[in-house]
């Protein structure tokens, strides 16, 4: 539920207004799940709030949203994107959902992961406030967003979400500084339009590893990286999640279809996953990751066995360092704090707020002492919606 900022102040007050004052029936319009035919329009209202594009979207972002929004294995109108429709018939207001099946202590729940909130500020504010106080947690569910701004992030702590502070931060490691700074560079000033800019670094880079070589000790242990295929991930991800007490569900056909649409996100680079294996060739766990050597590696998902997290780690910074990359950037979890502690240049900053919504005790207690699995395939880094269509 990214920037909701961008909406302006003016609508910040009315929704703030709204979320504590008596609920009032609204005549100006009505909330109800997104339909097929609803998808130009959407697409056209995240053009314009997201874009600055005030124009009817292509067929690429229509498929896509039609695809992100309505073909889940999971979905459901309750738990599918819902959109505010003014008595004209126009959509002015809408939030993007994923529905997403969990496990909570044993018991399957549905769930839907929370994405673009957007409403157009200079028709109507109404909409906005409603799409808000229909997430008041009701039944026994669940809900969440790992991609708040400051002020979703508020609108949902006010409507009785939790937040899963740790998952807030951002990790990046450098293998090559020079380089990882021409790429911030790039991506904040030049609009990622120079992603050539880190080779002209290499000489600087090459000259520091030169002269603060990293000192690592031999690896004795015989672990190693090795490629993925798709099908063994799909059996493996979830036997790596399963000592969480509440996570993705992930069954075969719904993680087959998170990872054909993460795919599809070229912009970060190549979707790749990677198995780490110990000496007798036994799966300890894996990584996923777009590949972009010469620039940033983003990591999804790191997934071990409980007490292999630092060495799972060790590996997948190895095996990046090894490919050229100049930096690995993901989120932090509490699993690999101790891990990620050991690492050399490595850093954390706030990357955006993650924040849950449930009545469900065994997911709260979850929540509150750091056993629950977010983030990644079960969030929306991967999503197309936050680095393409510009």
């Amino acid at each position: 539920m990214p920037r909701l900022e961008r909406e302006g102040p003016g609508l910040m007050s009315q929704i703030q207004q709204q979320v504590f004052a008596d609920a009032r029936p609204l005549q100006k319009g009505a909330l109800r799940p997104i339909r097929p035919s609803d998808v130009p329009a959407v697409a056209r209202l995240f053009l314009k709030i997201f874009r600055r594009i005030d124009k009817p979207a292509g067929p690429d972002l229509q498929n896509y949203l039609r695809t992100l929004l309505l073909a889940s294995p999971s979905y459901s109108e309750t738990a599918g994107t819902q959109v505010y429709e003014q008595q004209d018939g126009r959509i002015r207001s809408a939030l993007l959902a994923v529905p997403m099946r969990f496990v909570a202590c044993g018991t399957i729940v549905p769930g839907r992961l929370l994405g673009v909130f957007m409403t157009d500020a200079e028709r109507e504010a109404l909409g906005a406030a409603q799409l808000i106080l229909a997430l008041r947690p009701k039944r026994a569910d669940f809900a969440f967003c790992d991609s708040a701004s400051p002020a979703s992030c508020n609108h949902l702590l006010a409507i009785g979400g939790k937040p899963v502070t740790l998952q807030n931060l951002e990790w990046s490691r450098s293998f090559r500084p020079f380089g990882a700074l021409a790429a911030r560079f790039d991506t904040r000033f030049l609009g990622g339009r120079l992603p050539g800019l880190p080779t002209l670094a290499r000489p600087l880079d090459g000259l520091l590893r030169r002269l603060k070589p990293q000192r690592r000790a031999p690896d004795r242990s015989g672990i190693r990286v090795a490629e993925m295929p798709v099908p063994t991930f799909l059996v493996n991800a979830p036997r790596l999640i399963a000592h969480y007490a509440v996570r993705p569900l992930w069954t075969e056909e719904e993680l087959f279809w998170l990872v054909s649409l993460a795919a599809q996100n070229t912009r970060l680079g190549a979707f790749t996953i990677c198995s780490v294996l110990d000496r007798a060739n036994a799966i300890i766990g894996c990584f996923v990751y777009y590949a972009s050597p010469g620039r940033t590696a983003h990591v999804l998902n790191v997934l071990a066995l409980p007490g292999r997290e630092a060495a799972v780690l060790d590996a997948m910074f190895r095996h990046l360092d090894e490919t050229g990359h100049v930096e690995a950037r993901g989120r932090a979890q509490p699993a690999l704090m101790a891990g990620l502690s050991l690492q050399r240049w490595l850093v954390f900053r706030h990357r955006a707020f993650t924040v849950a919504l449930t009545r469900i005790p065994e997911i709260n207690d979850a929540i509150a002492r750091g056993d629950i699995y977010l983030g990644g395939l079960a969030g929306e880094d991967w999503s197309r919606l936050l680095t393409d269509f510009d």
